[in-house]
């Protein structure tokens, strides 16, 4: 080290030190993690992750699963005597009986300057939420024990100043000359108040205890305590934060910061969720910053990144960068699942917003297609079509004919008859005549997969095949195509999906698997067993009860007949208050095809498209109540929507 370098190393030190009664800046505030810190460390009212254990411990309390994090800090990068400040932190946070009894964190930080001086924290924290239907369910308590440890190595340079101290002042520097390292005590106590859903209030008061971490026993250097005030709204995936800092200053006076941040989500299914974050800070002092930070989310790992720069005080710098990693610990959350579903309904509204209403389409009703419909009943569609060709002097220049026009000649170009005479029809025969008939119709969702399961169970048919292609894009709903490995076509792959989302133990996906595959085969024995295993595993007992049941009627082999028997029992054991399952707007399983009431000529497609728009905004919002009827009036205009049904299904949940 040079001696120039030394000198202003000497000065750093003495700057942090702390060792005289006008200044402090032992143990400052650095940050904790990468997240808050891209926030402008404005949580005090967020506190929703592992880094509650450093800002409000009561934050701990909404923590669903075993998390833990490591994470590493550069500040003042590039500073021109080359001195380098880092700061390393490893965090781990576990519910207590599922988080009943609160949850425990423990971390442990270090902060370095240069090998020169250190200091080290170790926390232990926990956080309580009290229970619900309690005078104090609004509430989340928290409080942390912290060992405060720092010292300073002595270099040649200490030993020079100590005796220029001796020459010149004829005493020795406390600090310089006295033990150079010390320990200490501290505690945090924070608190979170749930205003509603959305708005939350917290507190957070940090080195309570005032520790004296004085290397000197004649002086004394007690780490001021820091008021944290602070309030956030949350959504679905935005986070708005605000908080007020106060902490007593050296001169007496108190001195306030305000930091205003921003948090936004952008998830998708497949690819992970992305997040960028902002904040900007002013107060006393001179205090100006801004911040920026980013996320990356993928399965169980986080990777987060946070970039501070102080403006108009420390100079010369690129700023403080800081990286995180976080993994989480066992299966999704309820939060992150209904996440997931709701990500999953926006892609399928996605894919089907050109879906075609039937009032797109002209109705075989019309008195004036009345032979034309004799001939689609009698699925003889090339006779159909030439006779709406006959008629289309009268009929035009009526949009909705042109349509039912462009559909009839699609099918009627394939498959110019599907009547069969003399024999049963095949079941992929079956389908193909409800998917060409609900093609005709507009039902184009069920027409789709209708087709779509036909060709999976007759692969080698390469009109099929193309026809399947043809209806994609005339209907502009992707067809759902299975692997040619699987015998049993559609069913067979929608029972495999099911199970490898059942075998992560996410549950709602794969049940959700298993009611596509139910719209067409409402008597698939397998998958009746593997939903009511789901329903039990997601405490829906009455459901498990009607779908085990429903299986034992079907089921031919005496041995699992008695398996199933006494799943039924056990199921019927644990049904309670509010467990009751009734299909709401959906028909009964078992019943037949022909029974199940077709789409009406007043079901609007596009106005379903804008109510679920609405209510899936309102879920978000978790407006619940205005989502709930959102759904109910799809159910109204098209009883068969499975999507609403399940979404209101999930506000019940929620609801109880």
């Amino acid at each position: 080290m040079t001696s120039g370098n030394a000198k202003k190393m000497l000065w750093v030190i003495a700057a942090l030190l702390a060792a005289r009664p006008c200044a402090y800046a032992a143990f400052e505030d650095l940050g904790f993690g990468a997240r808050a810190p891209g926030m402008g460390d404005a949580v005090t009212g967020v506190a929703d992750d592992i880094s509650a254990i450093y800002y409000n411990p009561a934050g701990l309390s909404s923590l669903e699963r075993p998390k833990m994090m490591a994470s590493h800090a550069l500040f003042y990068t590039g500073l021109s005597d080359g001195s380098s400040l880092g700061l390393s932190a490893v965090a781990l946070a576990v519910p207590i009986a599922s988080g009943r009894n609160g949850t425990l964190g423990v971390a442990w930080q270090q902060f370095s300057l240069s090998g020169v001086y250190f200091e080290q924290t170790g926390q232990v924290s926990w956080g309580y939420r009290f229970d619900k239907g309690t005078k104090y369910e609004k509430f989340s308590v928290g409080g942390t024990m912290k060992y405060l440890n720092h010292g300073f190595t002595r270099l040649d340079e200490t030993y020079n100043a100590v005796e220029s101290s001796i020459m010149q002042n004829g005493a020795t520097d406390p600090v310089l000359a006295g033990a150079n390292a010390r320990s200490a005590l501290d505690a945090d106590v924070g608190v979170l108040y749930r205003l509603t859903r959305r708005w939350t209030l917290g507190a957070a008061f940090l080195n309570a205890m005032q520790a004296d971490v004085a290397f000197s026993g004649s002086d004394k250097d007690r780490i001021p305590m820091k008021t944290r005030l602070g309030a956030s709204y949350k959504s679905l995936w935005l986070v708005l934060a605000a908080d007020a800092r106060l902490q007593k200053a050296p001169d007496g006076k108190m001195d306030k910061q305000f930091v205003f941040a921003a948090e936004k989500v952008f998830p998708s299914l497949d690819r992970g969720d992305i997040g960028v974050r902002c904040s900007l800070g002013a107060g006393d002092r001179e205090f100006k910053q801004a911040t920026l930070g980013l996320s990356y989310k993928i399965q169980k790992i986080q990777f987060d990144y946070g970039f501070s720069l102080p403006i108009g005080t420390v100079k010369e710098t690129s700023g403080n960068h800081k990286l995180a990693l976080t993994y989480h610990f066992g299966t999704a959350t309820q939060t992150e699942l209904a996440e997931t579903e709701l990500l999953d309904q926006y892609k399928r509204l996605r894919e089907a917003q050109d879906y075609k209403s039937p009032r797109d389409t002209a109705i075989l009703n019309d008195p004036r297609l009345a032979e034309v419909k004799e001939q689609v009943l009698k699925e003889n569609y090339y006779a159909a079509n030439k006779l709406i060709m006959e008629k289309a002097n009268e009929l035009l220049p009526d949009s909705s004919v042109v349509n039912l026009t462009r559909r009839l000649s699609t099918v009627a170009a394939f498959y110019p008859s599907l009547a069969v005479e003399g024999r049963p029809k095949q079941r992929w025969e079956e389908l193909l005549s409800g998917g060409a008939r609900n093609i005709i119709g507009g039902n184009d969702l069920r027409a789709m997969k209708q087709l779509s399961y036909a060709q999976s169970l007759n692969q080698q048919d390469s009109a099929l095949s193309n026809f399947l292609d043809r209806a994609a894009e005339l209907t502009r709903v992707a067809a759902d195509k299975v692997p040619s490995d699987y015998s049993r076509g559609w069913a067979e792959y929608k029972v495999t999906e099911s199970d490898e989302f059942y075998s992560k133990k996410r549950y709602p996906e794969a049940l959700r698997k298993l009611e596509e595959l139910f719209e067409l085969e409402p008597n698939a024995l397998m998958a009746l067993k593997k939903s009511g295993s789901c329903s039990y595993m997601l405490g829906n007992y009455a459901r498990a009860v009607h779908d085990w049941e429903q299986a034992f009627r079907l089921e031919p082999d005496p041995l699992e007949k008695t398996k199933l028997g006494k799943m039924t029992d056990e199921a019927r054991a644990k049904l309670g208050k509010g467990s009751a399952w009734e299909p709401i707007g959906v028909r009964a399983r078992g019943d037949s095809e022909e029974e199940k009431p077709a789409a009406g000529p007043a079901t609007d497609a596009r106005e379903i498209e804008k109510l679920y728009q609405s209510g899936a905004d309102s879920y978000a919002k978790g407006e619940y109540g205005k989502a709930a009827d959102a759904f109910r009036k799809i159910l109204t205009k098209d009883p068969q929507n499975t999507q609403a049904k399940k979404a209101l299904e999930r506000i019940i949940r929620l609801s109880r």
